[in-house]
């Protein structure tokens, strides 16, 4: 009987102990099952898997910090000449000045016609003084 009495405590304990594993487990089953709600799918997974895939595509053609600094380097080069680069209005000035002066070309001497109006004055101060040469010659015989 002692044998009995001895398994038998035995048995009890596995038992106690057998409940308390359960309880625990239970306590756990319980935690899981508030938490599955929260949990993602293989179906939610594989649409974002989906759309990671989407956006590796895209990084190859996405530009780096360093492309992006380059280009910022150049914008602000570009931007400090811009203060003096012309204006529209002052491009529009300008062509309204050379439109006017465009204009007046047309009435103004050539160098041909500055040289055909130079030989002209030549011919008449040579044919002049020879004139007055010869007047000179005629008055002077008339005196003598």
């Amino acid at each position: 009987m002692d044998d009995v009495s001895r398994r038998l405590g035995v048995i009890e304990n596995d038992v106690s102990a057998t409940k308390a594993g359960v309880g625990t487990l239970a306590t756990q089953v319980g935690d899981i099952a508030a938490r599955l709600p929260h949990m993602a799918t293989k179906v939610e997974v594989e649409s974002l898997a989906t759309q990671v895939g989407g956006i590796a595509a895209q990084l190859p053609h996405m530009a780096t910090k360093v492309e992006v600094e380059a280009l910022a380097t150049q914008i602000g080069a570009i931007a400090a000449q811009l203060p003096n680069m012309a204006s529209k209005v002052e491009v529009g000035a300008l062509a309204t000045q050379v439109g006017g002066i465009a204009a007046q070309l047309p009435h103004m001497a050539s160098k041909a016609d500055v040289s055909d109006a130079k030989v002209s004055i030549i011919q008449w101060m040579v044919g002049t003084t020879i004139a007055v040469a010869g007047l000179a010659f005629a008055v002077a015989k008339f005196v003598h």
